[in-house]
This record gives structure tokens, C-alpha cells and sequence, in this order.
């Protein structure tokens, strides 16, 4: 996961958390520290990509495009940092010759990475998230 990744699903994340209102950027921002300006791109990504929409003005804000039970991480993943596979020879959506074809054994170590990681990512929705990061907070007040 790329750094633009990771900040992609704290952005979401805060979104999430504060439906149905809108959630401005500069909370976003704040909240985890990260740089407005490469904020703005992620969360462009993210409205191209169909998981957010935005709206203008003192009101406005970022809010999900769709229940976050129907957001699939692997789909997020995908739309901001591409390939879920550890390299590109072994992806299923953006396959690329690479070096590491030239092992078989490898090769299939890589193969079976991705199947694991992708595994997982496509049975886990920002719901799961939500629910996982709540149960998680509940503990740490404890």
C-alpha cells in the first residue's frame, strides 16, 4: 500500500464517520496529518472513482457515494494505488512482464501472496472498517 493508499482509506474512513454530514477537507487534514494539497488529489481520485461525491460551498463537503457496507476495500485499493499482487507479473488486472518470471518458485510464492492479500480485501467492506475501528476505540477506553 502506497502512502496516497493509506491516506485514500483514513480519508474514507473520516467520511464514513461522519455520515449523513458532510465532512470537509480540512478536517480530513487535520485529523491525520495529512498534507492538504495531496489531500485534494486523493479525494479527486476518490470522486472520479465513484466512492465519494463532493459538494461546494459552506455546507459542502465530501460524503459517501454509496453505503459503506457496498464500498469494497480491494476496489479502493485498486483505484488508488492499482495492482493488489506484491508485482505486476502476477496481477490479475494489471498484468506486466517483470523479472521475477524467470522463477518458477517465485513466481508462484508472488501468486499466492496475491490470492491471500486479495482475499481478504474483497470480503472486507469500509463497514468492516467501521465496525472493527469502533470495536478497537471501545477497548482502548478501557
Amino acid at each position: 500500500m502506497t502512502v496516497a493508499g493509506e491516506y485514500g482509506c483514513l480519508a474514507l474512513l473520516a467520511i464514513a464517520e461522519s455520515a449523513p454530514e458532510y465532512c470537509k477537507r480540512h478536517q480530513i487534514a487535520e485529523r491525520f496529518s495529512i498534507p492538504p494539497a495531496f489531500l485534494a488529489q486523493i479525494l479527486l481520485k476518490l470522486v472520479a472513482s465513484g466512492f465519494i461525491v463532493s459538494r461546494r460551498g459552506a455546507a459542502g463537503g465530501f460524503r459517501l457515494a454509496r453505503n459503506a457496507g457496498e464500498i469494497v476495500v480491494a476496489d479502493v485499493m485498486r483505484a488508488l494505488d492499482g495492482p493488489l499482487a506484491p508485482t505486476r507479473s502476477v496481477s490479475e488486472n494489471f498484468y506486466q512482464a517483470t523479472p521475477l518470471e524467470a522463477s518458477p518458485g517465485f513466481h508462484a510464492l508472488a501468486r499466492r501472496v496475491r490470492d491471500a492479500v486479495a482475499s481478504i480485501l474483497e470480503q472486507t467492506t469500509l463497514e468492516d472498517v467501521l465496525v472493527e475501528e469502533r470495536q478497537q476505540r471501545r477497548k482502548s477506553r478501557r
